[in-house]
């Protein structure tokens, strides 16, 4: 028998997209045991206009980020339910009835699974997200993106990273992924946490699998192409990002290896944002003042590192 989840869905003014997704969960061959929606700034017109589902958890939110939205998901299903596993949902994402089943079982047979996730879609069929991987200039980069779904990504196999759009994350995993209290970092606010966090499971000793059964539709807001349509302020987020969790994650060996790349990286993202998009300088300086936090956490993460690897060597 499969063990049990439960879902938190951070929802920022996506009301229209809502409905789509919580069908999707109605539709799941494993249902899950409770579902909780983090209603950021909430919109009371709009959500009361949604069909009537009694059996949700609406918890209003004061504007934290996706980080502090999935942070407090996180901790009310782990307060209100059992649940072995909780699933962190974007509201513009559409499961396929086998999502949640797959993750769960996949999960259930191998321990050291922390967080699963799916093969991703765009409307198009294109893949939106087939896990994560970590490139030498350390910017993640979604494996299949923009790709045809031909059969590339058909194994299930660990990946260095799981999306935030459509991530499950193992219970018990938590009080030793979270770093002072938060599994995700709020100093990320948006981008990025998903990947510090995986990053850092990582380094604990954690494993993160793609299940390429467990299937979704994401519709998603930030492609390249359409970069300019997003607000200055969001793409700081992203960019700021970058360097804490570089600052949090990047181990010596790491960086001495690819440094001569991380140079060559760091050299075309200044041009790029001064001859493109100056908005983004000022992230150099939002990054600049989060640092001396983003350093105090390497350390907290290194010494858990410290802890890990003497529990498994004894």
């Amino acid at each position: 028998m499969s063990s049990g989840y439960a879902v938190g869905i951070v929802h920022y003014h996506a009301y229209a997209d809502l409905d789509g997704c919580l069908e999707s969960l109605a539709r799941q061959l494993l249902p899950p045991d409770q579902i909780v929606i983090v209603d950021i700034e909430p919109d009371p017109a709009a959500r009361a206009a949604l069909p009537e589902r009694p059996s949700l958890c609406w918890l209003d939110a004061t504007n934290r980020g996706f980080a502090g939205g999935a942070n407090l998901a996180l901790r009310t299903l782990a307060e209100q339910t059992q649940a072995e596993y909780l699933l962190i949902l974007n509201p513009d994402t559409v499961l396929e009835p086998g999502f949640g089943q797959g993750l769960v079982e996949s999960m259930d047979a191998q321990p050291r699974v922390a967080i699963a996730t799916g093969k991703l879609l765009r409307r198009d069929g294109r893949i939106d997200s087939a896990g994560i991987r970590l490139p030498r200039h350390r910017r993640p980069r979604d494996r299949g993106s923009e790709e045809h779904d031909d059969g590339n990504y058909e194994r299930p196999e660990f990946v260095f990273a799981a999306s935030g759009a459509a991530m499950m994350i193992r219970r018990a995993a938590l009080p030793g992924l979270a770093v002072e209290g938060e599994v995700f970092d709020e100093d990320f606010f948006m981008y990025h946490e998903d990947t510090d966090l995986c990053w850092r499971a990582g380094l604990l000793g954690w494993q993160v699998l793609y299940v390429p059964t467990a299937r979704a539709v994401h519709d998603r807001t930030w492609v390249r192409a359409r970069r300019f349509e997003m607000p200055a302020g969001i793409r700081r987020h992203s960019f700021k990002n970058h360097y804490l969790q570089l600052i949090k994650n990047e181990t010596p060996s790491g960086f001495a290896i690819n440094l001569p790349i991380l140079a060559s990286w760091e050299v075309l993202r200044l041009g790029f944002a001064l001859l493109r998009d100056r908005e983004l300088l000022a992230g150099y300086a939002d990054a600049w003042r989060l640092s001396r936090r983003a350093w105090h956490k390497r350390q907290v993460i290194r010494t858990a590192r410290a802890r890990a690897l003497l529990e498994v060597s004894s």
